[in-house]
């Protein structure tokens, strides 16, 4: 027997002399065979004499062997991960707990580092799920090549990766182990096929007992620290910081509020008239997005359609604004247009002018109405299908603007390849404007180059008669600002909408 198994079986044995109860013990065997262990169970029962002492015990012995070892998989397998074998995220909270209770006893700190792939999305698509697994398990094997037998090294996620330092007790200790690991990590990976690949990852870091004192809110913020990181700065590494985190939470906040925004009915448009500059009658209204939250209060449109972005959502809010306008642009009685921003997003996901066409049936909108703007950003994100969805919407019948002009990647084969219908000047160049100032001439030459490509040019930001009046005399085709109208609910303007006769569309509306 294994000499403790020995000594726990002794024990057994003489407990039963001692109590005359049945007991068994399970117990190992080595040396059955070169480097073979066997396990066997041993079920003892105890023989006694008419006076009631124990004379002598009889049992029968079992091997368990195959089930032992069957017991062993299921245990590593719950609590490591079956690709690379490294303790699975279930295990890591078990034993960090255990780590942390351990460093509050002996008063010294831990760092926790969060290791994340950059753009481990890329080598699954590049080179396929295999060779990403492979990628996997080989920086699980270079992460615990530089750690210590004494550290924890877990997979808890797809690329991610953490490493528990224990008896640090400077923060320069743990950042030169975060660089050597990210070094390590960055040396290129040979393939099964035999092909190269480089990689690099970020990782954020959090110290106890400083950034927090249970498993839960060091791995939170390490994670907090590491999205920040890959962010700003990819390929490098970052601790945690309150300040940065409150900000880093607040906008998580907002993001999952903005998830429900919808279901709650808490977006709606306003609406901002368009003014032609020949007969100084509304022509027109762009309908602009807003996001009065109960919790936030009015979000400006700036942040909020930028979250949409970045977590997904623009397409679905996108739809949603069109069907909105085109709805409502559908109940006037004066046949105006409505203009509403696309997402670039929109333009280079999912398929835009089926959208449109479908919402125009629904809306009943004729397509001469409605005119989709879209920014210079979105011409530099896969031209050919911008240019191919452009395109198609426009054989709808549906006018194309391109918004803020100026302000972007502004150039000539630009607007020579895109079917645009109608330039749009940004706001920052007519806020300053005055006869003889840099404004002026700028404004001066895009409207020539509208006039040169028969493209109406429409002013926006306009906030003044001043303003206005040197706009009138430049050749301006429309003009959009506060001073004709604030964006406001469509309601506002009922007058110009539902008016009969085209008079009351007036530029004196306020």
């Amino acid at each position: 027997m294994d000499e403790a198994d020995r000594a726990s079986f002794l024990a057994t044995f003489a407990t039963i002399f001692e109590t005359g109860e049945p007991a068994a013990v399970e117990v190992r065997l080595d040396g059955c065979g070169e480097g073979a262990r066997r396990w066997f169970w041993i079920d003892m029962r105890p023989e006694t004499s008419p006076a009631g002492a124990v004379i002598a015990v009889r049992g029968f012995c079992q091997e368990i062997t195959d089930r032992k070892l069957a017991l062993e998989r299921i245990r590593f397998m719950t609590s490591h991960d079956p690709l690379t074998s490294l303790i699975n995220r279930g295990h890591l909270l078990e034993r960090l707990d255990q780590v942390l209770a351990e460093a509050r006893r002996r008063r010294e700190n831990v760092a926790l580092l969060t290791f994340d792939i950059d753009d481990f999305k890329g080598i699954n698509d590049l080179f396929g799920h295999s060779a990403a697994d492979g990628v996997l398990r080989e920086v699980a094997a270079r992460i615990s090549r530089q750690v210590r037998e004494t550290d924890l090294v877990a997979r808890v996620g797809g690329d991610e990766f953490v490493v528990v330092e224990t008896g640090c007790e400077e923060p320069e200790i743990v950042e030169a182990l975060a660089r050597r690991l990210l070094r390590a990590i960055a040396e290129p990976i040979t393939l099964a096929d035999g092909r190269e690949i480089a990689i690099s990852a970020s990782v954020g870091i959090a110290l106890h007992p400083f950034d927090g004192m249970t498993s839960s809110a060091l791995l939170a913020h390490s994670s907090q620290a590491l999205h920040v990181t890959k962010k700003e700065r990819p390929n490098s590494l970052g601790f945690y910081d309150a300040t940065i985190q409150s900000e880093w939470q607040k906008r998580r906040v907002l993001e999952q509020d903005l998830r429900l925004a919808l279901q709650h009915r808490e977006l709606s448009l306003v609406y901002q008239p368009m003014i032609c500059m020949r007969t100084t009658l509304c022509s027109g209204f762009e309908a602009l997005l807003r996001w009065n939250s109960p919790v936030h209060g009015p979000v400006a449109p700036d942040l909020f359609i930028g979250l949409a972005e970045s977590i997904g959502l623009m397409e679905e809010v996108g739809t949603w604004v069109l069907r909105e306008a085109c709805a409502e642009a559908a109940r006037w009685s004066v046949p105006l247009t409505v203009a509403v921003n696309v997402s670039p997003i929109q333009i280079q996901q999912g398929d835009l002018a089926a959208i449109i066409t479908d919402i125009l049936r629904e809306t009943g909108l004729p397509p001469s109405r409605l005119e989709i703007e879209v920014t210079e950003s979105m011409l530099i994100r896969n031209f050919e299908r911008a240019v191919d969805t452009l395109q198609r919407i426009k054989s709808l019948g549906v006018g194309i603007s391109i918004d803020d002009f100026g302000t972007g990647y502004s150039s000539l084969a630009t607007l020579r390849a895109f079917p645009f219908n109608k330039l749009k000047i940004d706001r920052s160049f007519v806020r300053d404007l005055a006869e003889e100032s840099e404004s002026l001439a700028i404004v001066n030459a895009v409207l020539g180059l509208g006039r040169g490509l028969r493209l109406p040019v429409v002013v926006e930001g306009v906030e003044t008669e001043r303003q206005a009046d040197i706009l009138r005399d430049c050749g301006a085709d429309e003009i959009q600002g506060y001073l004709f109208g604030r964006p406001s609910p469509i309601s506002t303007y009922s007058a110009i909408t539902d008016a009969m006769r085209p008079q009351h569309r007036s530029i004196s509306i306020q």
